[in-house]
Protein backbone atom coordinates (compact mmCIF):
# COMPACT_ATOMS: atom_id res chain seq x y z
CA UNK A 1 0.00 0.00 0.00
CA UNK A 2 2.88 2.49 0.82
CA UNK A 3 4.24 1.78 -2.70
CA UNK A 4 0.89 2.47 -4.12
CA UNK A 5 0.64 5.86 -2.54
CA UNK A 6 4.49 6.71 -3.29
CA UNK A 7 3.97 5.57 -7.26
CA UNK A 8 0.60 6.89 -7.41
CA UNK A 9 1.46 11.05 -6.15
CA UNK A 10 1.89 9.67 -2.90
CA UNK A 11 5.64 11.39 -3.04
CA UNK A 12 4.27 14.77 -2.73
CA UNK A 13 3.05 14.39 0.81
CA UNK A 14 6.27 13.30 1.96
CA UNK A 15 7.92 16.18 4.02
CA UNK A 16 5.63 18.42 2.67
CA UNK A 17 3.61 20.83 4.71
CA UNK A 18 0.33 21.00 3.72
CA UNK A 19 -1.68 24.92 4.46
CA UNK A 20 -5.58 24.63 4.13
CA UNK A 21 -7.16 27.57 4.57
CA UNK A 22 -3.70 29.65 5.33
CA UNK A 23 -3.55 33.47 4.26
CA UNK A 24 -2.15 34.32 0.87
CA UNK A 25 1.23 36.05 3.21
CA UNK A 26 2.02 34.92 6.13
CA UNK A 27 3.40 38.68 7.37
CA UNK A 28 1.45 41.87 7.14
CA UNK A 29 4.94 42.69 5.04
CA UNK A 30 3.91 43.47 1.34
CA UNK A 31 4.44 40.71 -1.18
CA UNK A 32 7.90 40.78 -2.81
CA UNK A 33 7.74 40.25 -6.16
CA UNK A 34 10.46 37.54 -7.17
CA UNK A 35 12.46 37.69 -10.46
CA UNK A 36 11.50 33.93 -12.46
CA UNK A 37 14.51 32.02 -12.88
CA UNK A 38 15.92 32.60 -16.54
CA UNK A 39 14.46 29.95 -18.63
CA UNK A 40 17.08 28.43 -21.10
CA UNK A 41 15.40 26.92 -24.35
CA UNK A 42 15.40 23.23 -25.28
CA UNK A 43 18.13 22.37 -27.97
CA UNK A 44 16.83 21.93 -30.99
CA UNK A 45 16.07 18.34 -32.30
CA UNK A 46 19.45 17.06 -34.94
CA UNK A 47 18.44 14.85 -37.86
CA UNK A 48 19.51 11.15 -37.92
CA UNK A 49 22.71 10.95 -39.77
CA UNK A 50 21.43 7.32 -40.63
CA UNK A 51 18.14 8.31 -41.63
CA UNK A 52 18.75 9.35 -45.05
CA UNK A 53 18.22 12.70 -46.80
CA UNK A 54 15.66 13.98 -43.90
CA UNK A 55 16.01 16.10 -41.15
CA UNK A 56 13.53 15.60 -38.21
CA UNK A 57 10.84 18.12 -37.94
CA UNK A 58 10.78 20.02 -34.88
CA UNK A 59 8.47 18.64 -31.86
CA UNK A 60 6.58 21.39 -31.22
CA UNK A 61 4.59 21.49 -34.60
CA UNK A 62 3.16 18.42 -36.44
CA UNK A 63 4.45 17.77 -40.28
CA UNK A 64 2.50 19.34 -42.47
CA UNK A 65 1.33 17.01 -45.51
CA UNK A 66 -0.77 20.08 -47.56
CA UNK A 67 1.37 20.67 -50.76
CA UNK A 68 1.72 24.34 -51.59
CA UNK A 69 2.54 26.13 -54.81
CA UNK A 70 5.49 24.40 -56.08
CA UNK A 71 3.86 20.83 -54.89
CA UNK A 72 6.44 20.51 -51.90
CA UNK A 73 4.69 20.37 -49.02
CA UNK A 74 4.11 24.01 -47.34
CA UNK A 75 0.44 24.47 -46.51
CA UNK A 76 -0.48 26.63 -49.81
CA UNK A 77 -3.74 26.85 -51.05
CA UNK A 78 -2.79 26.47 -55.10
CA UNK A 79 -0.53 23.67 -56.31
CA UNK A 80 1.16 23.69 -59.26
CA UNK A 81 0.30 20.93 -61.71
CA UNK A 82 2.05 19.88 -64.89
CA UNK A 83 0.13 18.38 -68.08
CA UNK A 84 1.97 16.88 -70.68
CA UNK A 85 5.35 18.67 -69.68
CA UNK A 86 3.67 21.89 -68.93
CA UNK A 87 3.44 23.56 -65.76
CA UNK A 88 0.16 25.46 -64.38
CA UNK A 89 -1.91 26.37 -61.61
CA UNK A 90 -5.16 27.43 -61.54
CA UNK A 91 -7.77 28.97 -58.67
CA UNK A 92 -8.66 32.47 -57.08
CA UNK A 93 -11.17 31.98 -55.30
CA UNK A 94 -10.88 34.01 -52.17
CA UNK A 95 -8.57 36.48 -51.22
CA UNK A 96 -5.70 34.13 -49.53
CA UNK A 97 -5.73 32.32 -52.63
CA UNK A 98 -5.90 35.48 -55.18
CA UNK A 99 -2.73 36.37 -52.88
CA UNK A 100 -0.98 33.16 -53.40
CA UNK A 101 -1.23 33.08 -57.13
CA UNK A 102 -0.87 37.05 -57.76
CA UNK A 103 3.11 35.94 -55.66
CA UNK A 104 3.64 33.15 -58.62
CA UNK A 105 2.22 34.79 -61.60
CA UNK A 106 5.82 35.97 -62.44
CA UNK A 107 6.51 31.94 -62.86
CA UNK A 108 4.42 31.74 -65.89
CA UNK A 109 4.33 33.57 -68.97
CA UNK A 110 0.69 32.75 -70.14
CA UNK A 111 -1.94 34.12 -67.41
CA UNK A 112 -5.87 33.90 -68.21
CA UNK A 113 -9.25 34.87 -66.93
CA UNK A 114 -12.23 34.03 -66.33
CA UNK A 115 -15.77 36.32 -65.48
CA UNK A 116 -19.25 36.83 -66.48
CA UNK A 117 -19.14 40.16 -69.01
CA UNK A 118 -21.55 42.50 -67.21
CA UNK A 119 -21.52 41.73 -63.66
CA UNK A 120 -17.74 40.60 -63.18
CA UNK A 121 -18.45 37.43 -61.53
CA UNK A 122 -15.92 35.26 -61.82
CA UNK A 123 -16.12 31.52 -62.76
CA UNK A 124 -14.05 28.65 -62.42
CA UNK A 125 -14.31 24.91 -63.72
CA UNK A 126 -13.75 26.91 -67.70
CA UNK A 127 -12.01 23.83 -69.26
CA UNK A 128 -8.60 25.31 -71.18
CA UNK A 129 -7.26 23.66 -74.42
CA UNK A 130 -3.84 24.82 -75.44
CA UNK A 131 -3.01 24.12 -78.87
CA UNK A 132 0.55 25.25 -80.38
CA UNK A 133 0.78 26.80 -84.16
CA UNK A 134 0.40 23.26 -85.75
CA UNK A 135 -3.06 22.74 -83.83
CA UNK A 136 -2.05 20.38 -81.64
CA UNK A 137 -2.90 20.10 -78.06
CA UNK A 138 0.06 20.95 -75.84
CA UNK A 139 -1.83 21.23 -72.07
CA UNK A 140 -5.73 20.68 -71.66
CA UNK A 141 -6.88 21.22 -67.75
CA UNK A 142 -9.91 22.56 -65.53
CA UNK A 143 -9.46 25.58 -63.93
CA UNK A 144 -10.37 25.37 -60.81
CA UNK A 145 -10.71 29.24 -60.20
CA UNK A 146 -11.27 32.54 -62.49
CA UNK A 147 -6.95 32.35 -62.75
CA UNK A 148 -5.41 30.31 -64.67
CA UNK A 149 -1.02 30.49 -64.99
CA UNK A 150 0.52 28.35 -67.59
CA UNK A 151 4.56 28.51 -68.62
CA UNK A 152 4.45 27.37 -72.13
CA UNK A 153 7.63 27.48 -74.52
CA UNK A 154 7.56 30.62 -76.78
CA UNK A 155 5.58 30.65 -80.15
CA UNK A 156 1.91 31.41 -81.06
CA UNK A 157 -0.90 29.64 -79.28
CA UNK A 158 -4.67 29.51 -79.40
CA UNK A 159 -6.32 28.95 -76.52
CA UNK A 160 -9.82 27.51 -75.92
CA UNK A 161 -12.05 28.21 -73.43
CA UNK A 162 -15.14 26.44 -72.56
CA UNK A 163 -17.98 26.37 -69.72
CA UNK A 164 -19.44 23.07 -69.13
CA UNK A 165 -22.78 22.43 -69.78
CA UNK A 166 -23.06 25.98 -71.51
CA UNK A 167 -24.52 26.22 -75.50
CA UNK A 168 -21.90 28.92 -76.61
CA UNK A 169 -19.27 27.17 -78.37
CA UNK A 170 -15.99 27.86 -77.04
CA UNK A 171 -13.96 31.14 -77.04
CA UNK A 172 -10.90 31.41 -78.73
CA UNK A 173 -7.81 33.31 -78.59
CA UNK A 174 -4.60 33.94 -79.89
CA UNK A 175 -1.52 34.06 -77.28
CA UNK A 176 2.28 34.90 -78.69
CA UNK A 177 4.45 33.97 -76.03
CA UNK A 178 7.77 35.55 -75.88
CA UNK A 179 11.57 34.48 -74.03
CA UNK A 180 9.97 37.19 -71.02
CA UNK A 181 6.92 38.81 -69.98
CA UNK A 182 3.57 37.47 -69.74
CA UNK A 183 0.98 37.32 -72.28
CA UNK A 184 -2.89 37.71 -70.24
CA UNK A 185 -6.15 36.86 -72.15
CA UNK A 186 -9.52 37.60 -69.93
CA UNK A 187 -12.51 35.08 -71.23
CA UNK A 188 -15.75 36.76 -70.65
CA UNK A 189 -19.34 35.05 -71.15
CA UNK A 190 -22.95 36.28 -71.37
Amino acid sequence: MATALILGGGLQAVGAQQTHNAPPYASDAPPRYQEPAPLTPAPLPRPDPYAGSESAAPLSQPPDTTAGFDGSPRGGLSQIQTDRGIRYVSGGVGERERAELDALSDQFNLRLQFAIQDSGEYLSAVRVNILDARAETVLTAESKGPWFFAQLAPGDYTVEASLPDHAQQPQRQEAHIESSGQSRLDFRWR
